[in-house]
């Protein structure tokens, strides 16, 4: 008979979730966890639903299940919604827009370490990088493109064409003229990068600053503004070929970008993510990539479950 965990028990589970979402298990906090979890059914049980979640962290703001969960109050808005989720299986209707669950109606959609590639009517071919949900909107006045989540990147149409091209983002609008280019919507802004000719950047305020966007030229943009341009590397759609190519880069920094391709969580203390690496890296096999990290250089890496990865500075 399925033992039912109650809210303690649930709360406890969410709380051994927060504090290694917070920092890499020590050896002490892995056996203490494991007593806890081997002395009641129930506490497996209630594990197992964490388990669960973990397998769908995608459905979070990447904010919380990416960034260091060293501040009290954001651990308890963490944990306040691990209980909402083991309480009611799923978040409220009113944060849809603000997770990928509310992504489910998107025209298309990718999961967690899928990439999916579209031809349009127009001739533009569309790439869908991991966990991103767009919607395709063609009309009479306009061929807009919705970003509603994740990363894509366009190589628009070359039919003549005359309708203005846009990608929409949270944030505002980028119109491309007559180029190939990549949007990535982050937590609080907007990410464009050009390979090929131009976009103007349409921030979402009327009297917001915005500018255009050269080939070899990227940017971040907010609802007001257009920050300032660095350079645009061919590797930084190196994604669009299942590949992840770095040249003297921290590891903290590669962990991060391989973590949005791997269902879970992936920790690294920060000794080793100081550590400096270069290579290309197959995105489709996350795991066989830290087993390589490991042999080339100081880290143990660790399975704390299936969906909980530790990256530690092996001394």
């Amino acid at each position: 008979m399925a033992v039912a965990p109650d809210r303690k028990t649930f709360t406890a589970a969410a709380n051994w979730y927060v504090q290694f979402q917070s920092e890499p298990p020590t050896p002490a906090q892995q056996q203490a966890w494991q007593r806890w979890l081997d002395s009641d059914p129930a506490h497996q049980a209630a594990w197992q639903h964490m388990e669960q979640l973990q397998r769908n962290l995608g459905a979070l703001p990447r904010d919380l299940t990416r960034r260091a969960l060293s501040d009290t109050q954001q651990r308890r808005q963490v944990l306040r919604m691990l209980l909402i989720l083991a309480g009611v299986g799923g978040i409220g209707w009113g944060l849809q827009e603000k997770t990928s669950l509310g992504n489910v109606w998107a025209d298309y959609r990718t999961r967690v370490g899928e990439r999916r590639r579209l031809d349009l009517a127009d001739g533009t071919r569309l790439e869908l990088n991991t966990d991103t949900a767009v919607d395709v909107l063609f009309d009479e006045r306009e061929r807009l493109i919705r970003l509603r989540a994740g990363e894509v990147f366009i190589r628009t149409g070359k039919r003549g064409d005359t309708r203005p091209f846009f990608v929409e983002s949270h944030q505002g609008r980028v119109q491309a003229l007559g180029t190939s280019f990549s949007v990535r919507q982050l937590s609080h802004s907007t990410h464009v990068g050009v390979l090929e000719d131009q976009v103007r950047i349409l921030p979402n305020a009327g009297s917001g600053e915005g500018g255009v966007l050269k080939a070899g030229e990227s940017a971040d943009f907010d609802s007001y503004s257009l920050g300032p341009s660095r350079l645009c590397r061919p590797t930084e759609t190196a994604w669009v070929d299942g590949q992840l190519i770095v040249l003297d880069a921290c590891l903290g920094d590669v962990i991060d970008e391989l973590s949005r391709y791997r269902t879970g969580a992936m920790q690294c203390d920060q000794r080793a993510a100081r550590l400096h690496v270069s290579g290309a890296f197959r995105l489709d096999a996350i795991d066989a990539v830290l087993a390589n990290l490991q042999t080339s250089l100081p880290i143990r890496v660790s399975y704390f479950s299936r969906y909980w990865v530790s990256i530690k500075y092996a001394s």
